[in-house]
Parts: structure tokens; sequence; C-alpha cells
């Protein structure tokens, strides 16, 4: 079967510990590919011991700018990315990963829930980090066969996406889903897992973040919970 996207492959740096036959489909932000998502599909792998899948939807483009981000994102058919993403799914099941987790982040956190609410063949666990979908996609479709995690800023200001009030229309709506935990981080705002150099740039330039701060030392305890929690999530619904 072949995909219509070039994928990313990130296997757990010890090998001693990883999980034979499941998998995790890693989705990006509204950036694109970059550095920051590939990064955060090696750190899952090396803590959960999951191989970890990363799909290009916007098949080799970039945004470097917020206004070439939201021009990729605008232009993203969210019923093919979803018809490609279930693609993805059955081929990584008809290589052997029969237990299928998500984790999106922004765009991709919406587009992790998307899946879930989709594929016939259930995903084990969906992982949405500050994101939901839009509402041509019903969450209330998750059924009890998939756990739902999600991660939210208290100071997240993208109203309808990822601020509070969505984090909690989210809660009350995935009420056929199993396990669902939806954190609230009260002093954080979006995109708060992103701590390399040109993100907190871009955090910083969009007003996710206070510019007197510095978020890699000052948010440093927060983020290790979210990951933390991250992991064991998935090592719980995919071992």
């Amino acid at each position: 079967m072949s995909l219509p996207f070039k994928i990313f492959t990130f296997e757990p740096k010890d090998t001693s510990k990883k999980i034979e036959g499941s998998a995790i489909i890693v989705l990006q932000e509204w950036w694109g590919i970059n550095e920051t998502i590939k990064n955060h599909a090696q750190r899952i792998a090396n803590n959960t011991g999951v191989k970890t899948v990363v799909p290009d939807l916007y098949k080799g483009k970039i945004g470097l700018t917020a206004e070439e981000a939201s021009h990729l994102m605008t232009n993203l058919d969210w019923n093919v990315a979803i018809g490609e993403l279930e693609t993805l799914a059955k081929t990584l099941n008809a290589e052997g990963y029969t237990k299928l987790g998500a984790i999106g982040f922004c765009m991709g956190g919406g587009l992790s829930l998307a899946l879930a609410s989709t594929l016939e063949r259930p995903l084990k666990a969906a992982i949405t980090c500050y994101g939901t979908t839009p509402d041509t996609f019903d969450v209330t479709k998750i059924t009890s066969a998939t756990a739902v995690q999600g991660h939210f800023g208290g100071k997240d200001a993208m109203e309808g996406f990822s601020d509070p009030a969505a984090a909690n229309k989210l809660e009350h709506d995935l009420k056929n889903a199993s396990d669902v935990n939806i954190y609230r981080y009260p002093e954080q705002g979006h995109a708060f897992l992103n701590d390399d150099d040109w993100s907190i740039e871009k955090r910083k330039e969009l007003g996710f973040v206070d510019k007197d701060i510095e978020p890699r030392s000052h948010e440093q305890a927060i983020r290790d919970e979210a990951w933390n929690r991250i992991y064991t999530y998935f090592i719980k619904h995919l071992a």
C-alpha cells in the first residue's frame, strides 16, 4: 500500500526497552515538519520504547513565519488529510503494528482527535496538546476502545481551538472515550512544550509567552510534568 506522503521514522535509542507491535503517529504543528516536531517524535520514542512515525501532511512545505504557516494550515483539506492518515494506519497494521497511538501538537492535536473519531480499527490512545477539531469532526464518536489525553494552557488565547473554554468543551464531548484525562496548566500559553531556540522566539513573537521570562528554565517543571504524563499514558495503553 503506497503512502501519499513521506514519513519520518524514529526508533527508541535503547532498543532493549522497545515495545514491539506498537507505533505512535506524531502529527505536526501548523509550521510543518521542522526540527521541533522531529525532536518531539524522537523524545517520545526514547521515553516510551515505541516506534514513532511523522507523516508530512504538507508534502515538503514548511512555514517559517506565522503568515506562511497560517497559509499552509488554511489550505490543508482535513478530510483529505484524515483519509491519508487512515491509509498510514492501515499500512502500519499490515506491517504488524497492531496497537497504534497518535499525538499531535496545535493543529496536529486536532488531527489526532479527528483520526480517533474516524478510524475503523480504533486507536488505542490519542493525545492532543493544545488543539481541538473543527465542527466537521465529531469527537463523541470516539468510543471506549480509545483512551484520550489532553494538555492545555490556562493562558492560551486561541479561542475555540485551544483556550480554556475549548478544553472544557472537549472534556464534555469525550463522554464515550475511555480513561479521559484533560490536563490544564494555569500559567501556560499556547505551544508550551516547545523549548528549542527557534520555537521560543516564535512563541514570544506571537505572544504565547511573556517576553520578560526565560521559558526554557521558567517552564521546565511544567514541561517535565506534561511529558511524563504523555510517556506514562502511552506505555499504559500500548504495552
